[in-house]
């Protein structure tokens, strides 16, 4: 991992006062205990440390709470970005049996990370599989974490839509099955047990 994501986390506000009363003052060590944790959605939409308080978090909420962090004291140089890509069973296990099963090989679904310069940074913590949704990429977004939530599900549903229409799917159905999908991610990621993480970093 670049050192150029090892820097100090000052108290600049309330985000980054949070995180190190959990122990946290370099954001790399917060991003790898990030990346640690389970995947699936927090019930807190809206709050940015939900990951940290209930311990899991999705590829938005994970990377939202990081690009925060990092703005909050001033690296706006680590960007939000939102990818979207031809999510398949090679590059995302777990999904191919709900894509097998409806009879198509991959669905567009929109990725988040952070990138850096040129490089990709993802913290989502999943299986890897057999090549990289990077190398299956259909267009990259740079957001801002307060924009996040409605922006990136209106690029994704816009993308889902002329997807649906390429494939003589309803809008509904198509949106259905990228949900089967994610159910079964978060199914497929639960080796990582939240009662087994430690709230305490070691840093």
């Amino acid at each position: 991992m670049t050192p150029k994501l090892d820097f100090e986390l000052p108290e600049n506000g309330p985000l980054t006062k949070d995180v190190r009363i959990l122990g946290f003052d370099h954001f790399l060590s917060l991003a790898e205990y990030v990346r640690q944790l389970p995947y699936g959605r927090p019930s807190d939409s809206g709050d940015f440390l939900s990951v940290l308080n209930e311990l899991r978090g999705t590829c938005s909420f994970k990377h939202r709470l990081l690009a925060a962090v990092a703005h909050e004291c001033e690296h706006m140089e680590v960007e939000l970005v939102v990818g979207l890509y031809a999510m398949s069973e090679q590059n995302t296990p777990g999904v191919g049996v709900v894509l097998d099963r409806a009879g198509f090989a991959s669905i567009p679904e929109a990725h988040c990370y952070l990138r850096l310069g040129n490089q990709r940074h993802d913290f989502t913590g999943v299986s890897a599989g057999s090549s990289s949704p990077f190398d299956a990429l259909l267009s990259e977004h740079v957001m801002y974490p307060e924009h996040l939530t409605e922006e990136k599900k209106s690029l994704h549903q816009e993308a889902i839509r002329k997807w649906a229409s390429h494939n003589d799917q309803s809008f509904e159905d198509a949106w259905a099955l990228r949900e089967a999908c994610i159910q079964a991610l978060a199914s497929n990621n639960t080796l990582k047990q939240t009662t087994q993480i430690n709230k305490t970093p070691i840093l």
